[in-house]
């Protein structure tokens, strides 16, 4: 087996009889309106990629884990001529990516339902599906040759790691997203000591994660992809060079694991888009000559900075009074269409304002309980969410030329809140699309509805608590605790404080913990022992 790294979290895969080029992200256009682009840059594989796709003699497959663009590339796939390949895709509940590749006119498209192996000569592909409410992502194996790997890129599936290596046996290779992808605390108005102090955090709970999947998985080797993004936009160039963000490199991630799990044996390998690996050997057979360190990185930015810097120039533009005022009255239309059809808009107890920076004294003031938006001058609710965007940037989602949540993701947005507390609902309102509000709620009553409970020990007492996280359903028998009282959810780490009922730290969401006295002779439990314990396999 070798595979060949395309960049962020890209693979092409090739057996003694089959060829799987995953998650191909290739455009020179970026990701989420070019606000992301490929770090390092990989725009001149697409050839290459072309090449092995087009090329009779394996059995050919294109696999596209999810919809987010920085892995579904419908600008590259569109370039791709002769499609006599096989499309495997997730099978959501939501059709649209099957339909899109149904209209492709590849060979075949199997929308694969979750664990199903689809058989190549001496060996298998196999996909493992996620999707909680309108949170949509997949993993896939690969087996062939004797050898197997295991590409997860950001799918949450840490909680099912331990039954995927017990039903799979020994991974040679695997791959998993250790870099944030989220505009939390990106694009939060903080004080510079706050921002610090959120990121560090979550840039040790993803690495943190990342040790207890490599614990459980136990490969060989563990290929650092799905990493931070680069961001060239002028607006956005800081963030690459912020002391601490949420978009940690390769080397810092490698060095956080060589000190958490000093006697791993696995290798970590940090390849190059276009370098090729042998899975057997775990030797690279071809490195590119190019290389990005931590010494050359700020000057390979500027090149890239540069050279990508009509992307940028191309998507501004002045915007006419009138115009303004068409997108105000567009963004009020759809923002109250939102509102109409989230049925659990009680739920949100402060306002929502959005402001257009054209516009700052004509503010949208989002009532959740009334279900009404209105137009007001300014901001009197002590308590409230608040969002400012550009005119030129939020229309391209009223056109529909990007989605919400690719909006929010493209990171030009600044947005507050007082208290600063997470509130899913009102998230889930900003971030998903008007057709999915509907399934969006009843995604939130679904995980809320599954009532089952677990015992854990922390701090040498025990307790009953929910076993599935009141977010999105990740099993807690899979997760562990830390500093003697937090039950961390493995799927987002969510912390739940076990000596306050199982209340979440940042939010309002709780476990219904509940002490227990008696302890059976061989109850199950989840007790990890602390944030830098082994991992242990659960046992509920």
């Amino acid at each position: 087996m070798r595979i060949t790294f395309l960049g962020h979290a890209g693979f092409a895969v090739e057996t003694a009889g089959a060829l799987v080029v995953m998650d191909p992200w290739l455009t020179p256009q970026g990701a989420f309106d070019s606000a992301w682009m490929q770090l390092p840059r990989n725009h001149h594989l697409a050839p290459r990629v072309k090449e092995l796709l087009e090329t009779p003699g394996k059995e050919r497959f294109l696999y596209i884990s999810h919809e987010h663009k920085d892995h579904f590339d419908p600008e590259f796939l569109a370039t791709i001529a002769k499609r006599d390949f096989t499309v495997l895709v997730p099978k959501f509940r939501r059709s649209e990516l099957r339909d899109i590749f149904e209209k492709y006119g590849c060979k075949r498209v199997i929308a694969c339902e979750d664990s199903r192996e689809i058989p190549i000569k001496g060996g298998y592909i196999k996909l493992f599906v996620s999707e909680q409410g309108t949170n949509r992502d997949s993993s896939v194996m690969v087996r062939g040759d004797g050898q197997c790997f295991l590409n997860i890129n950001d799918c949450k599936m840490h909680d099912r790691l331990v039954r995927v290596i017990a039903e799979e046996g020994p991974i040679d290779v695997f791959s998993a997203q250790f870099s944030g992808a989220i505009w939390h605390p990106t694009c939060y108005e903080y004080p510079k000591e706050t921002y610090s102090a959120i990121s560090l955090k979550k840039r040790d709970s993803k690495f943190e994660a990342v040790a207890r999947a490599l614990d459980v998985v136990r490969p060989r080797a563990y290929i650092a992809a799905a990493g931070p993004a680069a961001f060239l936009d002028p607006a956005l160039y800081s963030l690459n060079f912020e002391d601490v963000n949420i978009f940690p490199r390769a080397p810092v991630l490698f060095s956080y694991l060589e000190k958490r799990m000093p006697t791993l044996p696995t290798r970590y390998l940090e390849p190059m888009p276009g370098d090729v690996l042998d899975a057997g050997s775990l030797e690279f057979v071809s490195q590119v000559p190019e290389r990005v360190t931590t010494e050359n990185f700020k000057d390979y930015l500027q090149t890239y900075a540069k050279d990508m810097a009509y992307v940028f120039r191309e998507r501004r533009r002045n915007l006419m009074r009138e115009e303004v005022d068409e997108i105000h009255s567009r963004l009020r239309v759809e923002l109250q269409r939102k509102l109409d059809l989230l049925d659990l808009h009680d739920r949100v107890g402060m306002p929502l304002y959005v402001e257009l920076t054209e516009a700052p004294t004509r503010l949208l003031r989002v009532d959740f309980k009334k279900r009404r938006v209105d137009e007001v001058t300014e901001m009197l609710d002590k308590s409230r969410y608040a969002m400012k965007v550009n005119a030129s940037d939020i229309v391209r989602v009223l056109d529909r030329k990007l989605n919400w949540e690719d909006f929010l993701l493209s990171f030009r947005l600044r947005l507050s809140r007082n208290p600063d507390v997470y509130e899913p609902v009102l998230h889930g309102f900003l971030g998903v699309e008007v057709e999915d509000i509907r399934e969006f709620c009843d995604g939130i009553r679904a995980t809320e509805a599954q009532k089952e409970r677990t015992v854990v020990e922390a701090g040498g007492k025990r307790f009953s608590i929910q076993r599935f996280c009141p977010h999105q359903g990740a099993d807690l028998a899979e997760g562990w605790v830390e500093e003697g009282r937090y039950v961390v959810c493995p799927r987002h780490r969510w912390q739940f404080d076990l000596q306050n009922g199982g209340g979440c730290k940042t939010n309002n969401s709780t476990l219904c913990a509940e002490p227990v006295a008696d302890k059976p002779e061989g109850g199950n439990k989840v007790d990890r022992g602390g944030d830098k314990a082994p991992v242990e396999p659960p046992r509920v």
